[in-house]
């Protein structure tokens, strides 16, 4: 007897039957809800949701999917395929003709044609609809629009079928058909590939299953173009701006499992020669020749542009540098700002520079000289425009020097495939401030600097030690190692800022330095005395937890047979269990572990404590939480204790896997800080589920609904009829409605990565930092952790992953051209 298959490998269940009539459909994202009548029907009508580009009462389906049960709206069949059948019945044929289907019949003309040609009525359609005139009422310009009607309506059912044949759902069928229309089948059969290009959340893996579905060979040149193409693609995912010919050969056979050999040359050089590729000569490593690097074409373009526009924007302008030190001189004593010469020198620098940078750590006063360099611009009757690339960056700097500042995507003003200010229609500025520069990428600078006008000014401002940008480049950075753009840099902190331990830890971790982080388990005072505090605990090991199932799964078992009084197979002793201890094999890792102790363990972390080699003195173990118990503890109980019910908290972890990730955290913080409640409408999209009072973050630029990456808001409303939700996005409280398409833009916010806190600041952080983090432990990233806080950062986690991660400067150097390129002669 074969073993049963495992779930995941089951194949989809199917419903089949008549479409009895349409709850909801939506024409722009084919979502409909159908009431149907299955064939097998024992307890009347089934519920129905599916993508279906046009859906029709009295339809033949045939669904293929699972069955779920809506929290809201009971049990109902999901489906992820449909295909249409001929009409089961007469009845059934009647209905699905006079249901809107085709222009020109209503009801009653489709009851005359069952009528007149009965179980023939599809045939004439499909063979000989001409013959439709032998049925009264109907004559030639009836039929002529009859005609074009049933032509349209064949050729969305045959796309579809086409499609899905191909392993295409229901949900991508609908938008290839709206972008392709009637020439869907040949488009797709002539370059599958070109779907991943056309297509948001068609990649390359789908569209290479469609095209060798459809007969496309391994090695087939459409395949290794495409596979480079999104080889140079996915890079700008780990910061790169171009690749070298051996990283895309390397990436491209891993990719797809062939061994090229010389080919990817003779790819790479037809690609350069249709324009579809640009190639730089860089030297990519010290003392060798220059090679060939090669970019996508967008990223070569806005890099080059970057350099040019900048290298033309570094000159002095020509200002009275005496009358702007006794400008500040005055201005110092009538506000009480009072700068120091570090600071005095750098405004002094910027107000006489056409394009300039500001950069520093924490406390070292890049907000004061940015408040003084507006107040002075302005007294010189320069008009200011203040921009950040985030909400919340922007809202902070408006706080902060008075003046309103916008999203750098505001300020442009994205309309209709691309941003409304450019070269043509650039900026109305004479100086143009943007702050949080270390997020800039490279395509963003480019479009920030086409709206520049000629004679206007920029300052960059930012903290080059934070991380670079989630985009492709590192702007920042390469600028100010140019030699060639002015930098004024601050290095002295504030004896104020030099008060809080979040500042002052920042800049030993930035200095290589492990801080000494007080733990209120120790000084329980601290809670009110630190705004850092380190919460020693941990988290089992895979390993750890392999080990501890084994040994429970034992004992377990010794423990059945010693009740049932059986013989115990492991000694002949009267006491089995007793015995069995001494006689278990333990390895070598796990020679320290007392088996009795482990045994009796209540719960995770006593179990932890036992197996552990060694635990700290202070550890969280020791009051039975592990590290995601103390996080969520802090979430729900101890920051709301010390700092209010309404503080905003935000938990920043380094990774999204593992069981201080964000994926783990997020499922467990919504259960605790929101659970299901009745009442409370909440919607299932996949893995995820959204409830109302949810805390989420928007994971990619859209431009048309205005929300962009990192963006964070909560949930006011779940429309589950429609499959809607709205959001509210602080810091301008905008509610923003998204489609069920859109939903997969969203995810819990409850823990974010570290990556994606970038530009912004909360009141309380909380750190988890373990070593199954050890992937992803660099100073960088927790320097711009710590420093995402206001008034409390919280490091959750082992003391030897903080140490790890201090001494582990990130040595995967951005490749990038711009240093280079604004340096160069």
């Amino acid at each position: 007897m074969l073993p049963p298959l495992p779930f995941s490998q089951l194949p989809p269940e199917t419903l089949s039957g008549v479409v009895e009539r349409i709850t909801y459909h939506n024409p722009e994202n084919g979502w409909a809800v159908l009431r149907v009548n299955p064939f097998d029907a024992r307890g009347g009508t089934a519920t129905v949701v599916v993508h279906q580009l046009r859906v029709f009462a009295g339809a033949t389906m045939q669904f293929s999917g699972e069955w779920i049960v809506h929290p809201r709206f009971g049990r109902q069949f999901k489906a992820d395929k449909a295909t249409e059948l001929k009409p089961a019945s007469a009845g059934a044929l009647e209905k699905y003709l006079g249901s809107g289907l085709i222009k020109g019949i209503g009801p009653k003309t489709a009851h005359k044609i069952v009528s007149h040609f009965g179980k023939d009525t599809l045939d004439v359609f499909e063979e000989r609809i001409e013959r439709l005139t032998d049925v009264p009422g109907i004559a030639d310009k009836k039929l002529a629009m009859i005609s074009a009607a049933w032509t349209e309506h064949r050729a969305i059912r045959d796309v579809m079928l086409f499609l899905q044949t191909h392993g295409i759902s229901t949900l991508f069928a609908v938008r290839i058909y709206k972008q392709y229309g009637d020439e869907s089948i040949a488009a797709v059969s002539a370059n599958p590939y070109r779907l991943a290009e056309d297509l948001y959340g068609i990649g390359f893996f789908t569209a290479d299953k469609v095209a060798l579905s459809i007969g496309f060979g391994q090695d087939s040149p459409l395949r290794i173009t495409a596979a480079i193409r999104h080889v140079l693609n996915a890079s700008r995912e780990q910061g790169h701006c171009w690749l070298t010919q051996a990283q895309i050969d390397k990436q491209v056979s891993e990719l797809l499992q062939l061994s090229l050999a010389d080919r990817i040359a003779l790819f790479l050089h037809e690609m350069e020669q249709q324009d579809k590729l640009c190639v730089r000569l860089l030297v990519t490593r010290k003392g060798r020749e220059p090679e060939r690097c090669y970019y996508s074409k967008s990223l070569y373009y806005d890099e080059q542009y970057v350099a040019e526009r900048l290298r033309q924007m570094v000159r002095p302008l020509l200002h009275d540098a005496e009358r702007i030190a006794d400008w500040l001189r005055r201005f110092g004593g009538k506000s009480g700002i009072q700068l120091s010469e570090e600071q005095a020198a750098a405004v002094q620098t910027i107000a006489c520079c056409q394009f300039a940078i500001l950069t520093g750590g924490p406390g070292c006063g890049k907000t004061t000289t940015t408040r003084v360099l507006v107040a002075l611009l302005r007294a010189m009757g320069r008009s200011v425009l203040l921009a950040a690339p985030t909400g919340r960056a922007a809202q902070r700097m408006s706080e902060v020097i008075g003046l309103e500042a916008k999203t750098i995507h505001r300020l442009l003003e994205w309309q209709g495939g691309g941003f409304k200010r450019n070269q043509e229609n650039p900026l109305r500025t004479d100086v143009l401030i943007v702050d949080e520069c270390s997020m800039l990428d490279i395509s963003l600078t480019a479009s920030l600097l086409k709206a520049v006008a000629d004679e206007t000014e920029v300052v960059f401002i930012g903290d080059a030690d934070q991380l670079p940008s989630v985009g492709a480049g590192n702007v920042l950075r390469d600028l100010i190692g140019s030699g060639h753009i002015p930098v004024c840099t601050l290095n002295t902190v504030f004896r104020q800022a030099s008060q809080s331990r979040i500042i002052t830890f920042a800049h030993q971790i930035n200095h290589g330095e492990t801080p000494r982080i007080g733990s209120p388990f120790k000084q329980p005072d601290l809670w009110k005395q630190s705004d850092c505090l380190f919460l020693d605990s941990d988290e089992a090991t895979q390993e750890q937890l392999h080990f501890i199932g084994k040994v429970r799964q034992h004992f377990k078992t010794v423990e059945e047979r010693e009740q049932a009084g059986a013989e115990d197979p492991f000694s002949f002793e009267t006491d089995a269990l007793s015995s069995s201890y001494q006689r278990f094999a333990l390895p070598e890792q796990f020679q320290h572990v007392d088996l009795h102790t482990l045994t009796v363990a209540e719960g995770p972390a006593e179990e932890l404590t036992a197996v552990a080699k060694k635990v700290h003195p202070w550890s969280s173990l020791y009051y039975g939480m592990t590290a995601a118990d103390t996080v969520r503890r802090l979430c729900t109980e101890w920051i709301p204790k010390y700092y209010g019910a309404g503080c905003e908290i935000q938990v920043l972890s380094p990774m999204n896997r593992g069981s201080l990730g964000t994926g783990s955290l997020n499922k467990m913080l919504q259960e605790a800080v929101n659970p299901a409640q009745e009442g409370k409408a909440e919607i299932r999209l996949g893995e995820r589920l959204f409830r109302v009072g949810d805390r989420v973050i928007h994971l990619r630029n859209n431009y048309d609904l205005g929300v962009f990456n990192g963006d964070i808001g909560r949930i006011t409303g779940v429309d589950n009829a429609n499959m809607t939700l709205r959001v509210c996005f602080s810091p301008d409280q905008r509610e923003v409605e998204y489609q069920r398409e859109q939903l997969t833009e969203l995810d819990l916010a409850y823990a974010i990565t570290i990556h994606k806190s970038q530009g912004s600041e909360f009141e309380a952080v909380i750190l988890p930092v373990l070593t199954q983090h050890f992937r992803m432990l660099f100073r960088n990233l927790i320097y711009t952790g710590l420093t995402r806080a206001r008034k409390l950062a919280v490091f959750v986690g082992t003391r030897k992953a903080l140490t790890m991660a201090v001494g582990n400067k990130d040595t995967g150097l951005r490749q990038t051209a711009l240093r280079e390129l604004v340096g160069g002669e």
